[in-house]
């Protein structure tokens, strides 16, 4: 029996050495770069942040909500990096649960994955695009751009993932023919990506690198908070904080869309409250009660942005000034311009609906044989390798299920 695997990311790669650790099948694993794991080389800035201790299925998004819990409950964070560890992986986790692997290196774990697959005899079929697939009795036909044959596979599995990185040739084009086939597909949008905003308040604070908490409003009405670390930039936001909404933003209708920053998340506002009643009647500069939290850049904003002199003294603030200046620092809200492109986003949202799949296999529910798994399904997670912990998990899920 022969097994396709188109794509060769994450989710394809673990495939195909599932498949290989279960049954002798000649698996044959596609992929349009010039080698496997181009896109996986790359994550985590080259570092390759590629599990998270804290995830849980509620922490994924997806346009129609399904339950992810028995995925979750069968390949955990603890699961995956024994997975990993046997491959020869070692990794360690941060103090705040990011997971990497012991090299801190995406393209030493490429390699070595490399070296698994041609071991095991997995043939790679790489700088080769799949530009068609039918479904011809009981059969999936690929055709191939740079080869007049057709390939003939009993079971496929689909791993080409999402819209992102399409400098790394992302290519999300063969849904069509997957469409075709009865299979409903929501479309794409850009994820984890910086937001640009309309107005360029922030333009003093640029390059500032700070945790905060986001509010993202539509037509004036709170979707969703976020606290996280952000990156002030010359057109917006950048970092974690923001990324993880951006997803949430309608391609089209983004100035329906507004971001609120909050620089006073969690108790922040009390403890200043108490600080300033404890120096009120004393000459302790006010500058310095909003140092203890602020970055200094940040502080001389607000001073600037409140008419204060660096030198004022708690004594000469009222109490009704202070609630002023706390309630500004809780609410400087920002139209949303746009979100950058899918050139800049580190995954997408979109893809196969989830309700095509029976997640505890990853096949379709309609055709026999056909099977999904990583980006190019309707699950997106927030950035801390979220997304490759998905992209493993469910490739080794239709790599488990597409032996039996």
């Amino acid at each position: 029996m022969k097994i396709g695997i188109l794509g060769a990311g994450p989710a394809g790669i673990f495939a195909a050495l599932k498949v290989r650790n279960i049954t002798m099948n000649d698996i044959y694993l596609f992929d349009a770069n010039p080698r496997v794991g181009k896109k996986f080389s790359v994550t985590g800035s080259g570092r390759c942040n590629i599990t998270n201790l804290n995830i849980l299925p509620d922490s994924y998004f997806s346009f129609e909500p399904a339950n992810l819990k028995s995925i979750f409950d069968r390949y955990s964070p603890m699961n995956i990096r024994k997975v990993l560890d046997d491959f020869g992986i070692p990794t360690v986790a941060t103090d705040d649960g990011w997971v990497y692997p012991l090299s801190y290196s995406a393209n030493n774990v490429v390699q070595i994955l490399r070296d698994h697959l041609i071991c095991h005899n997995v043939h790679l079929v790489e700088d080769t695009k799949v530009t068609t697939i039918d479904y011809q009795k009981n059969e999936f036909v690929l055709t191939m751009d740079n080869q007049r044959e057709k390939f003939y596979c009993s079971r496929l599995v689909v791993a080409s993932g999402g819209k992102a990185y399409p400098q790394l040739r992302a290519d999300t084009s063969i849904l069509k023919d997957i469409e075709k086939m009865g299979i409903q597909t929501i479309p794409f949008r850009p994820a984890l990506v910086p937001v640009e905003l309309s107005e360029k308040t922030f333009l003093p604070i640029v390059g500032v690198r700070m945790d905060a908490e986001i509010q993202l409003y539509k037509s004036n009405q709170l979707i969703r908070k976020n606290t996280g670390n952000i990156i002030f930039t010359d057109c917006g936001l950048n970092g974690p904080g923001i990324m993880n909404l951006s997803h949430l933003i309608d391609p089209g209708n983004e100035k329906t869309y507004a971001i609120c920053v909050n620089f006073l998340p969690e108790n922040a506002r009390q403890i200043i409250e108490n600080l300033y009643e404890k120096n009120q009647k004393f000459p302790y500069h006010y500058r310095s009660i909003y140092l203890s939290f602020l970055p200094e850049k940040v502080v001389d904003f607000f001073f600037e942005r409140w008419e204060l002199s660096k030198n004022s003294v708690c004594s000469e603030i009222k109490p009704g000034n202070l609630q002023e200046h706390l309630k500004d620092l809780q609410s400087i809200k920002n139209e949303v311009r746009s979100v950058k492109g899918y050139k800049f986003a580190q995954a997408s949202a979109g893809g196969i609906s989830l309700s095509e799949i029976d997640l505890n296999t990853m096949q379709s529910k309609k055709i026999s044989g056909l099977f999904f798994a990583g980006e190019i399904l309707d699950i997106t997670g927030p950035c801390g390798g979220f997304n490759l912990h998905w992209a493993i998990a469910s490739g080794i899920i239709a790599g488990e299920s597409i032996s039996v």
